[in-house]
């Protein structure tokens, strides 16, 4: 019973670890969008978030272009979305 809480614990902390990486990741870029820039480097900067994770195929599914709108809702609210695998 000690070593399967353990265990849970272990992988529980480690996905909340991920979540955390992953919403600081999206929220410094959607800062870094709100600095004048040109349009193709912020959409570089959310196409950066979905190579880092590899889900350019899952993403190019459902979205044909990348911006922060489109990055956002499937990052964060897809229900199909499975990030750990």
């Amino acid at each position: 019973m000690l070593s399967r809480t353990a265990d849970h614990l272990f992988w529980m902390s480690r996905y909340i670890e991920r979540a955390e990486n992953l919403a600081r990741l999206l929220d410094v870029t959607w800062q870094m969008s709100m600095v004048p820039q040109a349009l193709d480097t912020i959409n570089q900067s959310w196409a950066a978030i979905i190579a880092l994770n590899s889900l350019e195929e899952a993403y190019a599914k459902k979205y044909s272009t990348v911006n922060g709108e489109n990055v956002l809702k499937f990052m964060v609210s897809d229900p199909d979305l499975c990030l750990n695998s």
